[in-house]
């Protein structure tokens, strides 16, 4: 296997150095700096593609009402004589006025889109004198250089005039309301700072569109509703973006003789205003001859007009523009409909949450452990009970593991995306792990696995130095699946593993590579995906990386991928419960959790990733435990409920006994608070199990201990060769750690039963039976390497505290290595060493060397 892994590993090296982006498949982008145009509001609030404040804490609530076609009649402004607008200048404004949700996104062609919005607007306007032809980098997802109204967008996009939403998408087709068209009206004019007035019921002092509301009114551009609103969240129909824009520019009637098919449908008291507004060539009308008066107006055909009235009056002259295409990933989508934000953190590069459906804050809670402070945010997503949290878990070395889970109670399907800017990138790369395929048996259904590996390493770079190092992992959708047990009132916990599939799409718009985390629901699930940030290197290189991406490939059943805040989810083996029919029922396997790999190869290596996964999972282990002294399954063994009705939750002995070593041998090294006190807790509870019941007894001072120890039930089970070794090896080192002699006296009393029954134990093969039960019957094929690795620590253990003992130890020890050499099942590295550091090697298997014990 090593051979193996060692060949596919210089193979990859030799291509990525030759081809790197042949072989790595991966998108590269790079791009030279220039200022950001997409300015995104700094609000923990709901922000609604309709209806957005800009740059405020609170937003308005208001009712989106699309104004009624047979009254369209202003309350005027108080003032007579509106103040001529301001000349702005062809260059960003000093404040650019942003209005609507300023986005961040991706891009992808556009030629459904394109024939849309050209439906939907006017025909072009009569040819204008042209400034500069300008290159630009793409920088509204939307908006690439095929989209029939670049031009004009993105010049007022690089005034400062407009932007995108919260994701970067312009969103052309979108309504522009009332509220929105005098945001944009006060940053094309630079219009002055108005102070707010407690005038309209619809605009607090903190909304968003106050600046906008205040200044269009005092310059008579805007006047409020006879209800006493202003309708800022009203859609603006086109007769009344005449009359704005002709307030708006002071343009006056030239005398020329205009009319259209529809002249009647327009109201009086616009009337006139689309007349001038078409002598001046800002509208042309519908391709039929129509004005279309009653009509909405959305995005794009408001900017156009804006844009036109500009040029018109000669405050402006019209660029054309060249854009760049985006780099964009394969699985990057436009979003097109309206959508619902929310803005989860408030730092440089803020988290956001979007959706179709509402999403409303429901609170933020904090959770502080030795190595990491959880902070979770928590949000209900629509009207059928969903909820989705996100918990930013921030180590003490300055990196974060992200975690996002959407469960949705409802039937209905439900998406919703966390997404997050990194800015000022120069170029960037995902380094895949399906580069590594992974080699699977579909028919194996009872064994088979249907999960893989993470997404992959995300590598963000700014003026050639490093920015991020992003681990991405893939999203989980699932069931959850209960089985409780009146008798006992214990419940067995598992998840049903609908799919797994890559929620990671991201797009570099201008220097600002956007990345997206999807969460698609299909209804009555829960949705998992999380990934790692960190401002160094994760892995100290490239070779690393790529050997601990293949190794997972080669050993995906047995490394973590499926992450949450909770803990990982791995496949269960098919003998527990509640297991679906597809037999893909996943659980938390607590000898998974503790990530006792990732500690080697840390203290191999050194690399970054590995400390904090290891971090991570002493937080699990936490969290899973809660307040209880030691581990409890929560997964029911059908195994063992045959053989002895039991069921969740029991403590497992191995467990127990793995985490405490992994506490013990690394909690000091991680500063773990109280790191000795699971292996404490645990070697008082094995000392006990005389007194409990928990042992069968071969004379008055020697015992075997239980395997398990039902919480809610009174049963004693079998012992097994490996279970036996690992409890006495924890009350040896706790005796050596603690020197409590009720551990020795346990150990020694184990030690005992091992040597009165060492010829039973051994079998005629060489090997080892698996276990015996209560009434001394021997049965059960043993592990191919596990057992071994226990004896030699059983001899190490014995050699320090009471070396009469070695004699047995060595005789089984021998006899199960030669019965691997025999049949050539190879050895691990823990194997390999041990036996060089009792004298052994002599004794090492033949067959080769294995990574994870069999």
């Amino acid at each position: 296997m090593s051979k193996i892994k060692s060949a596919l590993l210089a193979s990859l090296l030799f291509f990525s150095t030759a081809l790197p982006g042949a072989t790595y498949a991966n998108v590269e982008g790079t791009v030279e700096s220039e200022n950001p145009t997409v300015q995104i509001p700094q609000t923990t609030t709901n922000q609604t593609t309709s209806s957005v404040e800009n740059t405020v804490e609170q937003q308005d609530t208001v009712t989106a009402e699309k104004e009624a076609t047979s009254s369209s009649t202003e309350v005027q402004p108080e003032q007579s004589n509106s103040p001529t607008p301001a000349q702005p200048e062809a260059t960003t404004p000093e404040k650019p006025a942003i209005t609507e949700e300023q986005d961040a996104s991706e891009s992808t062609e556009q030629s459904t889109a394109d024939t849309e919005q050209n439906n939907t607007t006017e025909q072009p306007a009569k040819a204008q004198q042209a400034g500069s032809h300008l290159t630009v980098k793409q920088k509204l997802a939307d908006v690439p250089n095929s989209f029939w109204a670049k031009n004009e967008v993105m010049q007022l996009v690089e005034m400062g005039v407009i932007g995108g939403y919260p994701d970067a998408e312009f969103r052309p087709n979108l309504n522009i309301n009332r509220g929105q068209a005098a945001n944009l009206f006060k940053g094309a004019l630079k219009l002055p700072d108005a102070k707010y007035q407690n005038k309209f019921s619809d605009v607090s002092n903190k909304s968003s569109f106050l600046q906008g509301v205040f200044s269009t009114y005092n310059a008579g551009i805007f006047g409020g509703k006879p209800d006493g609103r202003f309708g800022v969240s009203d859609a603006l129909t086109r007769e009344q973006m005449a009359t704005t824009l002709v307030r708006a520019f002071d343009l006056k009637d030239t005398g020329a003789t205009l009319t259209f098919k529809d002249w009647n449908k327009i109201s009086e008291s616009h009337r006139e205003n689309v007349k001038i507004l078409a002598q001046h060539g800002i509208t042309t009308g519908r391709e039929d001859g129509t004005f279309d008066p009653k009509a909405t107006v959305n995005r794009v055909t408001f900017s156009v007009m804006l844009h036109r009235a500009l040029v018109a009056t000669n405050k402006i002259t019209k660029n054309e523009y060249t854009v760049q295409a985006a780099d964009v990933s394969k699985t990057f989508k436009i979003n097109r409909t309206e959508m619902n934000f929310v803005q989860v953190t408030s730092d440089t590069n803020p988290l956001y949450l979007r959706s179709t459906a509402p999403i409303a804050f429901k609170g933020t809670t904090t959770e502080t452990y030795g190595v990491a402070k959880d902070t979770i945010y928590n949000y209900a997503v629509g009207n059928q009970g969903a909820t989705v949290k996100v918990t930013i878990r921030a180590l003490e070395n300055g990196d974060d593991f992200v975690f996002t889970t959407l469960t949705n109670k409802g039937s209905s399907k439900l998406t919703v995306d966390l997404f997050h800017k990194a800015s000022n990138v120069t170029n960037y790369r995902l380094y895949r792990y399906d580069r590594f395929p992974i080699s699977k048996n579909a028919n194996d259904v009872f064994g088979y696995d249907s999960s893989s590996y993470p997404t992959g390493l995300m590598r963000i770079m700014s003026n050639e130095k490093l920015a991020t190092d992003r681990m991405v992992g893939q999203a989980y959708r699932s069931k959850q699946l209960t089985q409780s047990y009146k008798d006992t009132g214990g419940t067995s916990y598992m998840r049903d593993l609908q799919s797994e599939y890559e929620a990671y799409s991201y797009a570099l718009l201008g220097e600002e590579l956007f990345s997206f985390y999807t969460l698609a629901s299909n209804g009555n699930d829960i949705v998992d995906t999380w990934y790692m940030d960190s401002n160094e290197r994760l892995f100290k290189t490239d070779e690393n990386m790529n050997g601990w991406m293949l190794e997972t490939a080669l050993n995906y059943k047995k490394r973590n991928s499926w992450y949450t805040a909770e803990g990982p989810f791995n496949k269960m083996a098919t003998t527990t419960e509640p297991m679906p029919k597809s037999y893909q029922g996943f659980g938390r396997n607590l000898l998974l959790v503790k990530e006792d790999r990732a500690l080697v190869l840390f203290k191999e290596q050194g690399d970054r990733y590995f400390a904090n996964v290891v971090k991570n999972s002493f937080i699990s282990l936490d969290k899973f435990k809660g307040d209880a002294p030691y581990w409890k399954t929560e997964v029911t063994s059908t195994y063992l409920k045959n053989l002895y009705d039991i069921t969740a939750p029991f403590i497992d002995t191995r467990f127990n006994e793995q985490i405490a070593l992994f506490y013990y041998n690394s909690g000091a090294e991680f500063n773990i608070p109280n790191y000795k006190e699971p292996l404490r807790n645990y070697a008082d509870l094995l000392a006990s199990r005389k007194a409990a019941g928990h042992v069968i007894n071969i004379n008055s001072n020697a015992y075997y201990i239980s395997d398990y120890f039902p919480v809610n039930q009174q049963v004693t089970t079998h012992a097994s060769m490996n279970h036996l070794l690992g409890g006495m090896n924890i009350l040896l080192l706790a005796y050596q750690e603690f020197q409590d002699a009720k551990y020795l006296e346990a150990a020694t009393a184990v030690s005992r039963a091992l040597q009165i029954e060492k010829n039973k134990w051994i079998r005629a093969n060489g090997d080892i039976w698996y276990r015996v039960n209560a009434k001394g019957e021997f049965a059960g094929d043993d592990y191919q390497h596990l057992t071994l690795e226990d004896l030699i620590n059983s001899y190490k253990y014995w050699k320090d505290v009471d070396p009469s003992q070695l004699p047995l130890y060595e005789e089984m020890i021998i006899s199960k290595a030669n019965y691997l050499s025999v049949n050539q099942y190879g050895y691990t590295m823990k194997i390999k060493n041990g036996l060089e550091e009792i004298g052994m090697s002599d004794y090492l298997p033949a067959g080769q060397l294995y990574t994870d014990a069999l």
